[in-house]
């Protein structure tokens, strides 16, 4: 059975995905996502739009085919869900990411 896809994730192609989430319409937050997910081994891009709160992210689709990315299913479900949550959300932020650059990279 697939693992249902998240909310966030608005249009995904092998290579390219889109996000939509409010996390993004803040600057602060936007350029550490942006920022942490070029870190990541196999992104070459990331574009963020504070305005719309979308970010495009490029990636090697040879290193992460599709049963690796639905592995990371459930760190988008976290993401999305620290929408909910008031204050500063960076350390949360931080500890999905790096958890997600974790299993991308198969440390």
């Amino acid at each position: 059975m697939m693992e249902a896809v998240p909310n966030m994730i608005e249009s995904f192609v092998p290579g390219r995905v889109r996000l939509r989430s409010r996390l993004l319409r803040d600057p602060g937050t936007a350029e550490f996502l942006k920022r942490s997910l070029l870190d990541v081994r196999g992104v070459h891009a990331a574009s963020v739009n504070e305005r719309t709160g979308g970010l495009l992210l490029e990636y090697d689709a040879a290193l992460f085919p599709l049963p690796v990315l639905m592995k990371a299913m459930p760190l988008f479900d976290r993401l999305q869900a620290l929408e909910e949550k008031t204050g500063d959300i960076l350390q949360d932020v931080d500890a999905v990411l790096r958890e997600l650059k974790s299993l991308l990279e198969g440390e």
